[in-house]
């Protein structure tokens, strides 16, 4: 009896083993010209795909920007400004829009950008560009005396000194000392920074005059609205960034830092050249 049960169970195992190599036989076909072909394809357009999208994408090049170990508060925070940016500022800032005329918004940005030339002409100073100072002193001198901060009347007079508002930040000052960008970070309601930028953020609230001579109510409700008039210009920038990313938060992290990069290198060019 356990001789025929060994025999069967052999038979079957035999049959078993046949019926599998006979089914993996077919499924291995021979590689054919136009199989290669589509191959071929395939392959390249996986490489092309690689390439749509530069923000969500790194190469070997951008990899020292992947610098976030801060990401579960920055994804937080991106999502809360985010909503707060869609649902809130954007729709009232239209209603703004319809109610205040372009040119008046364009002469509070104005006045908002000339009250704040000490904040400006301190860190040129602390930065050592003294020059810089003497031109920001005197532009924001100009434009106080022909149309009260409204306008931006000395733009239109080339000076005879190279002049960089964008530098003219606590945050540059504290790269002009030395200190490290630090990993990326984003500031609750601001928006994209790094740690140095975040101090740097402070450290210019803290150089307005104004932050001395009025009440802190009104000082924070005029930073507020001077930010909320120039709304447009976040928010289209934001968008065109994040409406057709895979993913928004990688996008927007990418976009900023090598924004960030490339202005770094521009200046440093502009600096070595005048030295």
């Amino acid at each position: 009896m356990h001789r025929v049960i060994f025999a069967a169970v052999l038979m079957l195992m035999l049959a078993v083993t046949t019926g599998c190599s006979s089914r993996q036989e077919p499924s291995v076909p021979q590689e054919t010209p136009a199989a290669s072909t589509v191959v071929a394809e395939d392959a390249s357009a996986d490489e092309d795909f690689g390439g749509l999208d530069d923000y969500d994408d790194y190469t070997a090049e951008d990899e020292a920007l992947q610098n976030d170990p801060l990401e579960g508060w920055n994804r937080f925070w991106f999502h809360v400004n985010d909503w707060f940016l869609q649902y809130i500022v954007k729709p009232v800032h239209k209603g703004y829009a319809f109610i205040v005329p372009e040119p008046i918004r364009n002469g509070i940005s104005n006045f908002a950008h000339n009250v704040a030339f000490p904040v400006r002409m301190l860190n040129s100073l602390l930065q050592g560009e003294f020059a810089q100072a003497g031109v920001e002193f005197d532009r924001s001198l100009v434009n106080f005396m022909v149309s009260l901060g409204f306008a931006d009347v000395a733009s239109q007079s080339r000076p005879l000194y190279p002049y960089h508002p964008e530098t003219e930040n606590f945050d540059c000052t504290l790269g002009a000392w030395g200190v490290p960008d630090g990993p990326y970070f984003i500031i609750p309601f601001l928006g994209p920074s790094t740690v140095r930028g975040a101090f740097g953020e402070a450290g210019d609230a803290f150089m307005k005059p104004q932050y001395y001579v009025l009440d802190w109510e009104v000082n924070a409700a005029s930073s507020v609205f001077f930010s909320f008039n120039d709304a447009d210009k976040l928010y289209k920038t934001y968008d065109q960034i994040t409406q057709s990313a895979l993913e928004p938060y990688v996008a927007l992290r990418n976009a900023y830092l090598n924004m960030r990069k490339n202005r770094q290198q521009e200046l440093s060019l502009t600096f070595n050249t005048q030295d």
